[in-house]
């Protein structure tokens, strides 16, 4: 029973841990081409971040992160 009571604790706060994250909205702020591949970039609050998709595609305005 002690056993059972430690997994079902822990399950309880992960799952809670995963539940209070929150996804930031990220707007495109630039692109350029390397190869056959694409790098969109976004600022996400403050702080920059990449994306790869292919070269013929186009960046999202938008991603979440």
């Amino acid at each position: 029973m002690k056993n059972f009571l430690i997994i079902a604790l822990s399950l309880l706060s992960f799952s809670f841990m995963i539940s209070s994250a929150k996804a930031v909205t990220c707007f495109k702020s630039g692109e350029y081409v390397s190869g056959l591949n694409k790098i969109c970039i976004y600022d996400c609050m403050g702080s920059d971040t990449a994306i790869t998709i292919g070269s013929t595609q186009l960046c999202p305005l938008t991603i979440e992160n």
